[in-house]
């Protein structure tokens, strides 16, 4: 187990592998710490440090969850190594020891949950992706909508590119100002994307509860099925663009 491969959450991202040693180094250093979301290949999804390591637990205890079912989960962990993930997943958090709205943000989005939880400002108390920066979506916007499952989205995305296109080729724009609209589109899709993704999370989240019916367990396991990402579908829209990208190319030459 000494050579198991842990990932952290720092502010902005998911940084690893790291070693054991490595992971406990960071901790001395201060850089992973009590609340630090950490993931290792068979854990269920993050969780934070303080519930896999009774010696950060002793030192920054942590809120006890309410459903004793977590608090057993918890303690069958594995003494000679603290950091190893329960034998079993919490039957009453199935979001690996999160609950309530946390848990089901978490089931939605996947395994980078701890990238979004901060840009969503979720453990503040509210939900709000104002005043972020999403590089995949100024970069690949279109791409990055359909790698989340925001298929409507990125055709309405599309739609407007197609049109901006359209238009610039009509009116014949100088090349330099259709630069400046393309990048002024990326920055848009920048700012927006956290909350684009925020609100598309909640309609699923709500879409679910409608369908559960108030089954805790049907619910996590539609927003299971629903959610993370969909990379055969980025792949065919990355795709579709390239070959645009080639038509528009030989038809301007």
């Amino acid at each position: 187990m000494q050579d198991a491969q842990w990932w952290y959450a720092n502010s902005r991202q998911s940084e690893g592998p790291v070693d054991l040693a490595g992971l406990r180094r960071l901790q001395q250093d201060g850089t992973v710490t009590a609340r630090t979301l950490v993931w290792r290949e068979g854990m269920p999804s993050w969780r934070p440090l303080a519930e896999l390591d009774p010696s950060v637990a002793a030192a920054e205890p942590v809120a006890p969850s309410p459903e004793p079912a977590a608090a057993t989960a918890v303690a069958v962990a594995d003494p000679a190594d603290p950091y190893r993930a329960p034998a079993t997943a919490p039957v009453a958090t199935p979001a690996g020891g999160l609950d309530g709205d946390m848990a089901l943000y978490a089931a939605v989005v996947g395994g980078n949950f701890p990238i979004y939880r901060q840009r969503w400002r979720l453990d503040q108390g509210v939900a709000d992706g104002r005043g972020t920066w999403h590089w995949p979506a100024f970069l690949i916007g279109v791409i990055w909508m359909a790698y989340r499952r925001m298929y409507r989205l990125a055709a309405i995305w599309a739609g407007t590119l197609v049109f901006f296109s359209i238009a610039e080729m009509l009116l014949g724009v100088p090349e330099g100002l259709s630069v400046i609209i393309t990048l002024g589109l990326n920055t848009t899709a920048a700012l927006y994307a956290n909350r684009w993704y925020l609100a598309h999370c909640q309609r699923e989240i709500a879409r679910a509860r409608a369908q559960a019916g108030g089954d805790e367990a049907r619910l996590h396991s539609v927003l299971a099925a629903r959610g993370d990402t969909h990379a055969p579908a980025a792949a065919m829209v990355a795709i579709v663009v390239v070959a645009v990208i080639l038509v528009a190319q030989g038809l301007a030459g």
